[in-house]
């Protein structure tokens, strides 16, 4: 005969479990990505986008297509944040607004968790470049479609 205050193992466990593994159903995707940009420069133009789709060709290259984005000149320092909880995903191109190269630090972080910080040398045709997309993993090779 079991006296009342005996449990059998698996209904500890289950107890255990939903007692602590309440946080198991959380979206653990970010729902804010926060940007700061700092350079020696007058004015730099960024672009960013919530708005796009990863793709491979048949050689393995990963290309983007944006189908919306934003288009900022900005000055130095620049701080600003954008939700992306429902997306799940960010794009951030920055580029000098002249012809000349400019080295900007870059700082990302996601729901207040660092997740990029360099700085990076920063040219027309080489533009400073962020990409999140939430459980994929980006190259760092890739080609605007």
């Amino acid at each position: 005969m079991k006296k009342p205050w005996q449990f059998s193992l698996p209904y500890c466990v289950l107890v255990a479990l939903v007692a602590g593994g309440c946080s198991w159903f959380d979206d653990p995707s970010p729902a804010v990505v926060s940007v700061t940009l700092d350079a020696q420069a007058d004015s730099f133009v960024i672009i960013t986008s919530t708005d796009f789709f990863t793709a491979t060709n048949e050689a393995g290259e990963v290309g983007i297509q944006v189908l919306n984005s934003d288009t900022t000149v900005i000055s130095f320092p620049f701080e600003r944040s954008w939700d992306i909880e429902d997306e799940g995903r960010f794009l951030l191109l920055g580029l000098p607004a002249d012809s000349g190269a400019v080295t900007v630090r870059l700082r990302v972080l996601l729901d207040g968790d660092e997740d990029y910080d360099a700085s990076v040398r920063a040219l027309i045709d080489d533009p400073v470049r962020y990409i999140y997309l939430f459980n994929q993993t980006v190259l760092q090779d890739i080609e605007l479609l």
